[in-house]
């Protein structure tokens, strides 16, 4: 009896994974190095975090909209502080003259490293 369950459990989760895989989230393109470029003018390595010694990684999804100003989608950080450190510095950011195209979705990550740096 034990064998049976065991099975059906294992048939459903696998039945369940099946359904996911095959609806897939959508890709984001790739991040042209110029708009990278241009996002790394604009966020340095913060003090507040040099100074408690912290590190971590913000990871997002961002678009282009029409007036080419950056909006990000979603945003995840190892660090809440970070986090909130990157969406405020790129609020407000207008990025023209570059090859990130409106309305496609672009993945960045940070990685905030007090050996390295930004």
């Amino acid at each position: 009896m034990k064998q049976i369950l065991i099975i059906l459990v294992g048939l459903s989760l696998g039945f369940t994974t099946t359904i996911f895989a095959t609806n897939p989230p959508p890709v984001a393109a790739k991040l042209p190095s110029d708009f990278k470029q241009e996002i790394a003018k604009h966020i340095n390595f913060p003090s507040f975090a040099r100074s408690n010694l912290i590190e971590g990684v913000v990871t997002m999804r961002l678009t282009l909209d029409d007036s080419s100003m950056v909006r990000i989608i979603e945003l995840d950080s190892s660090n809440p502080e970070l986090g909130e450190y990157v969406r405020t510095e790129l609020s407000d950011l207008t990025i023209k003259n570059t090859s990130f195209q409106p309305g496609n979705i672009y993945y960045m990550k940070v990685r905030f490293n007090l050996v390295s740096g930004f």
